[in-house]
């Protein structure tokens, strides 16, 4: 056996549905009837009220490699993970899947609801062709993954949806499937037990399965993923490395809300939202902007406890010169030893959203551990960011960087001001109003202009 073995082959795979529920039917029929008495049907071709929920899907999942798929909702990711597990047949192209297919698609799926979560994991083991003897052993393993243990040998159909998901994630981490198929459910799990299962889902990537995960949290996409398929409308739009698949789909969200927020007239933010999404879980709980709030420390394990932003005499200020050196510090508190946390910050600015990044995730790790109440600082030298208002959000990884330690959010706001722009080569007649309403970034650079292979004039804009 191969350990570099494709386990999943999808080759030009279509699937289509009708819209009609009569037409449908009908179309079924037919399609059944064709296939008993070994009728060829032309599946490349739409019939009246058909439209394609896939179109022309290739892609390979080795050993040891998770695929993420990402798109929009009814983009077809979900139609997909069906067609690999077998539950609809694709119209045309080819599936090829090698050894023991585990899916956990929906809610509830695959699950007998009169039945008890004991019983249930007895039948979703039997279904892989496992034997008795080593479900028993793997029977603890599952209660004590999932924490169900007192509520094992209740039906599932009293099972709130977050202990569905707990129980059949936690039937897939223990059964050992080669192949395991999972799509959105882990959404409605709590945020313990999901971080849990990114670190389970990690460790079964680097053994010798083949993961394919879909999720609208692009931040466990590019931490936990291979690689990545881009769906839109049934089409594949990119496939590749996971970081470059999240990096054109985001590109694209921010041109989509740029587009409606024209259509609705009003003023387009930024895109915020969707580089929270890139990187860290989605949580919803954006702070009172009138500042930094006393943290619940049972949702955060390090609590922030100030966030200030010093100029280059250590005093607190909100206000600073062009080019002038600022220092973000950092208060920060922990009740217990938290080895190798991973403080990372972004700066946005109203205008154009997140613009840079100084991260721990980038430049490495500090101390081994910290404990109890301390300071962490970030000092930038002189940063050529030009006039307007910004803020910074900070977010706090574990030393993996796959779980949160402290979930993303604005902690502090400044202002740079017009003191020092003269520093800036002024010399174009509408300079000023575009240095204050442009990028907020500004760098030197040189423009040069050639005739017949010779330099003929040369701006240089440089600061001073």
């Amino acid at each position: 056996m191969s350990q570099n073995e494709a386990l999943i082959t999808c080759e030009n795979v279509s699937k289509k549905f009708c819209k009609d529920l009569k037409q449908s039917l009908w179309y079924g029929v037919k399609d059944i009837t064709n296939e008993v008495l070994t009728i060829r049907k032309d599946g490349t071709k739409l019939r009246p009220g058909e439209f394609w929920s896939l179109r022309n899907v290739s892609f390979e999942v080795r050993r040891g490699e998770m695929l993420g798929l990402v798109g929009q909702n009814g983009a077809g990711k979900s139609t997909l993970l069906k067609l690999l597990c077998g539950l609809i047949k694709p119209d045309t192209g080819k599936i090829t899947m090698k050894g023991q297919v585990q899916a956990l698609i929906e809610l509830g799926a695959g699950f007998n609801p009169i039945l008890t979560g004991r019983e249930n994991v007895y039948i979703n083991a039997a279904v892989l062709g496992i034997p008795r003897e080593k479900i028993d052993e793997a029977i603890p393993h599952i209660i004590e993954f999932s924490g169900l243990k007192d509520f094992m040998d209740m039906p599932v159909n009293k099972y709130s949806s977050g202990m569905k998901s707990r129980l059949g994630f936690s039937i897939i981490a223990q059964l050992d499937p080669d192949i395991i198929l999972i799509d959105e459910v882990l959404a409605v799990g709590d945020m313990a037990f999901q971080e849990k299962c990114m670190r389970r889902m990690d460790s079964l990537r680097k053994s010798d399965k083949a993961i394919i995960f879909v999720t609208h949290s692009l931040y466990q996409v590019e931490a936990l993923c291979n690689k990545a398929l881009w769906i839109d409308k049934g089409n594949v739009i990119q496939y590749g490395e996971a970081s470059e698949v999240v990096r054109a789909y985001l590109d694209d969200q921010e041109r989509r809300s740029m587009e409606e927020s024209r259509k609705e007239g009003v003023k387009y933010q930024g895109r915020t939202t969707e580089m929270t999404k890139a990187y860290l879980k989605s949580r919803d709980e954006q702070r009172e902007s009138e500042g930094l709030e006393t943290l619940n420390k049972n949702k955060d394990l390090i609590a922030i406890e100030n966030v200030e932003i010093v100029n280059a005499e250590g005093k607190p200020d909100t206000e600073f010169p062009f080019r002038s050196d600022l220092t973000v510090r950092i208060h920060y508190y922990t009740q217990a030893r938290i080895e190798t946390p991973l403080f990372n910050m972004r700066i946005f600015s109203k205008r154009w959203g997140g613009f840079t990044e100084a991260g721990m995730l980038i430049d490495g790790s500090g101390p081994d551990s910290v404990e109890g109440s301390g300071i962490v600082e970030c000092c930038f030298a002189s940063p050529p960011i030009t006039p307007g208002d910004y803020s910074i959000t900070l977010f706090i990884r574990s030393k993996d960087g796959i779980a949160n330690l402290f979930n993303m959010r604005t902690v502090a706001w400044f202002r740079i001001t017009d003191e020092n722009i003269e520093k800036i080569s002024l010399k174009g007649p509408m300079a000023l109003n575009h240095i204050r309403q442009g990028s907020p970034i500004y760098l030197n650079r040189t423009w040069k202009f050639y005739r017949d292979g010779q330099l003929t004039d040369m701006i240089e804009a440089t600061l001073q």
